[in-house]
């Protein structure tokens, strides 16, 4: 059985063997490939769309207006709007899906059960992709002319540059390099949409270099949408589609096995490479170096509320990528009906390498394993799973390793027996970690809840006082520590050592608590240190802002189990004086932990220091620097949870501003986003040292979030990742969670909270959330402090923009 990607349920597995006779048996019959060629265009992709109702066309309208009044000025989306007439889609008629879609299921639903069906999906992929994103595709011109420039020998090669010409009236020219070994081949190929390509690596290993103008720097395929004007492929699909015409010119020349043709491209050439591969099947593998989204990472698991490249970002920052139409999806990725995962499920089963650097600011290691996890299960029904890569670097964007890079290669195309090894950083499996750590469980004894339960005791008794509020509180702790798990001991500061030489240890010490006896290094630190290098490219994507930046005076403030974490403070702040405290908790960024890239409005931290503020910041576990946590977690902590240390930290990190001498320890609060939302709402609740809590895009409640709903499921916490293992037993029995989020937020009172939940939030059921809130409220009451629990519901998606995060920073201020 497989789990199903979106919410955990169960799918039929057909057997490998009998999907792949299948296969052979639906080509032979119908004469053609199961992957069709490339500019198989269906017929409804030229039809248009039925007239919308006018109720539906003015809601359309009102949708459009909203979303140009919250997204930054795109001057080129401006003019296509006004051109075309477009409206976006009615979001409401898509089908809703954050979890990446799944490739054994059509849009309508529809399960993939033979191999025709695949076929048949696979081109559904491709068409619904040219909807969307890329364009529409021309077919293939014939090559009319293939004029040989010069010709370069040299010791053991020839280099040949040769223009193509095609199109009507020759107007089409593409320039090729080709740098071919001594011999007659045939010989292996790797192309590149660059004409310098890999020559001097490729030549060593006896492989054709083929490199063609199809890049920032030398594009010939630039011009190719005014030559086919009946045709909507944008600019890198027209380079991508360019690279068939290559082939064709390849297909001529004796020296090409055209059976071992691969292709490489880094970053956008990346994305690059991999349509090609996708929508040319004479593609034996692709090299996709560090796409990013629009690739093979996919827009679900980047985005804004990722603190990644986004639709917003790369439609208004690099407009002509892709269809204008791609924009109106901002925010809502989840109706989007493609996704990276796609892209390479249809490549299969050719071969993919899926490379990023592992602090890649334009990737996203765990996105990119989710992409692999999702198209693996069509490599594997394809019978090839061994042809599907992942090569994950030390650095950021820019890190790759040729050599390792061909090594690969030669493997794929039939040079090397050596065996690929796909190390994970993000391994996980819940019936795995069941039976590893002996859970038991009973479902019987956790009852059923019912809506507004919130002030009825487990007897059924009405709770109308603080006191018997308090007792059902002790309860809900109870609750959270058995479904977050045993937290292991912990030595405090220091108490390893005898105490003279903790005095000796001390002496040099910043102001300060001192840093924990038990730290422990960090194997996937990079060179210069992740924090360092986002402050030092200021701001541009990364929110570091002047003259803020340069207001903003820092220190390394260690604590908990090896949490190296860094105080900001204003620079000019006397001596002595005590300031508010915030914890900044970052939401899913991977690669950057506390920091962001793609985002160009003032950071976090900065705009909190900038209110007087002193900031605690650091990366959360499985994050940043701290990536390599996750993958053993639970071979060492068998009974705890992810989530568990996630707010173990936080928990450490009040306490480490308490014992700050430059900290007011009556004024710490948490500042959280997404994921860091959460987590602060758990360690508010727990911790009366938190004085005040933020949580934007933090949580919608368990008991509702049904995988129906379409946001996750309690799936996404349990069976796609192991935040919070437990959940896994309440999937599909979600009302028999032992506690919700209102009871957290009841946890926390009478102590400030301010709940900020915009109501397009791809992970969240707004209105559930809207629900939680009051129902906490009624908690609040008890304590004669209604007013100190907020709840903001802006008209926006999930992401911190400049006016979320000043809203938020006032109310803090005031609370």
């Amino acid at each position: 059985m497989d789990k199903d990607e979106s919410n955990g349920a169960t799918t039929v597995e057909l057997s490998r063997r009998t999907f792949i006779e299948q296969a052979a048996s639906v080509a032979a019959l119908s004469g053609i490939s199961l992957f069709p060629r490339l500019g198989d265009v269906e017929t409804s992709l030229q039809q248009p769309a039925a007239a919308p109702s006018a109720a539906n066309d003015t809601k359309r309208r009102e949708y459009l207006e909203k979303l140009l009044n919250i997204l930054p000025p795109a001057p080129a989306f401006n003019d296509w709007l006004k051109a075309s007439g477009e409206l976006p889609p009615d979001f409401d008629a898509l089908p809703r899906v954050n979890g990446l879609p799944d490739p054994f299921r059509f849009v309508d639903g529809r399960e993939v059960k033979t191999a025709a069906d695949w076929q048949a999906r696979r081109r559904e992929i491709g068409d619904l992709y040219q909807k969307y994103q890329l364009g529409t595709f021309p077919p293939r011109p014939k090559i009319n002319r293939a004029i040989v420039l010069d010709e370069t020998r040299g010791e053991g090669y020839l280099i040949r540059n040769v223009r193509l010409e095609f199109g009507p009236h020759n107007q089409g020219t593409m320039r090729v390099r080709l740098i071919l070994p001594n011999g007659t081949g045939p010989f292996r190929v790797l192309v590149c949409n660059s004409l310098a390509g890999w020559g001097p690596a490729l030549i060593r290993r006896n492989y054709i270099s083929c490199g063609y103008a199809a890049n920032d720097f030398m594009d010939d395929a630039a011009p190719l949408d005014k030559l086919y004007p009946d045709y909507s492929f944008a600019l890198l699909p027209r380079r991508a589609w360019a690279a068939g015409i290559v082939l064709d010119y390849l297909e001529t020349l004796p020296q090409v096995d055209m059976k071992r043709i691969g292709i490489f491209g880094y970053s956008r050439d990346g994305k690059v490479a991999a349509i090609a591969a996708a929508f040319d099947q004479r593609i034996a593998a692709v090299i996709a170096g560090s796409t990013g989204v629009g690739g093979v990472l996919s827009w679900r698991s980047a985005g804004e509320s990722r603190f990644a490249e986004s639709i917003e970002s790369d439609t208004r920052e690099f407009p002509t990528w892709f269809l204008m139409r791609l924009r109106f999806f901002c925010g809502r990725e989840d109706r989007l009906p493609i996704d990276g995962n796609l892209l390479v499920a249809m490549i299969a089963p050719r071969s993919c390498l899926i490379e990023y650097g592992l602090n890649d600011q334009v990737s996203n290691s765990y996105g990119d394993e989710r992409t692999y996890d999702s198209a693996l299960k069509v490599y594997q029904r394809l019978g090839h799973p061994e042809r599907l890569g992942i090569f994950r670097l030390p650095g950021f964007h820019g890190a790759n390793d040729e050599e390792r890079d061909l090594d690969w290669l030669d493997i794929q195309l039939g040079r090397s027996s050596e065996v690929w090894s796909n190390d994970r950083l993000f391994p996980w499996s819940f019936d795995a970690w069941r039976t590893q750590t002996h859970q038991e469980f009973d479902l019987s004894r956790y009852p059923e809840h019912r809506p507004g339960d919130i002030l009825t005791a487990r007897n059924g008794a009405l709770i109308s006082s603080v006191a018997a509020w308090e007792a059902k509180a002790a309860e809900v702790r109870e609750s959270v520590a058995w479904m977050l798990g045993g937290e292991p001991a912990m030595l405090p500061p220091g108490a390893d050592v005898p105490a003279f030489l903790a005095r000796f240890r001390n002496l040099g010490a910043r102001r300060g608590p001192a840093q924990s006896a038990t730290a422990v290094s960090n194997p996937g630190q990079v060179s210069p240190r992740i924090h360092a290098w986002v402050i030092q490219q200021g701001g541009n994507a990364y929110g570091w802002l002047e003259p803020q930046k340069s207001q903003t005076a820092s220190r390394p403030l260690n604590f908990g189990y090896g949490v190296k974490g860094t105080l900001y403070y204003p620079k000019d702040t006397p001596a002595g004086k005590k300031l508010p405290a915030a914890i900044w908790l970052h939401g899913l960024s991977y690669p950057l932990g506390y920091m962001w890239v793609y985002h160009f409005n003032l950071h976090p931290i900065l705009a909190l220091v900038q209110a007087g503020y002193a900031v605690l910041a650091y990366d959360q576990s499985g994050f940043g620097t701290r990536m390599s946590e996750t993958g053993p977690f639970y071979q060492r902590y068998p009974q705890w949870s992810c989530m568990g240390r996630l707010v173990e930290d936080a928990r450490m990190a009040a306490g480490a501003l308490q014992g700050d001498e430059a900290v007011d320890p009556e004024r710490i609060s948490i500042f959280g986003y997404g994921l860091g939302g959460l987590v602060g709402l758990y360690a508010a609740a727990l911790d009366p040292r938190i004085k005040s809590l933020v949580s934007i895009c933090g949580f919608t409640p368990m008991r509702t979030d049904t995988a129906d709903k379409g946001a996750g499921g309690l799936a996404r916490y349990s069976y796609e990742c192991g935040l919070v293992p437990r959940l896994g037993f309440f999937v599909g029995h979600e009302n028999r969670v032992p506690y919700d989020y209102h009871d957290l937020m009841g946890l926390i009172a009478p102590r400030p909270a301010m709940i900020v939940q915009p109501v397009l939030d791809r992970d969240a059921n707004p209105a559930d959330v809207h629900a939680s809130v009051a129902q906490a409220s009624e908690v609040y009451r008890l304590y004669a402090a209604a007013d100190k629990l907020n709840l903001w519901e802006p008209w926006d998606y999930s992401r911190l923009p400049d006016y979320m995060q000043d809203k938020a920073i006032q109310w803090m201020g005031q609370a």
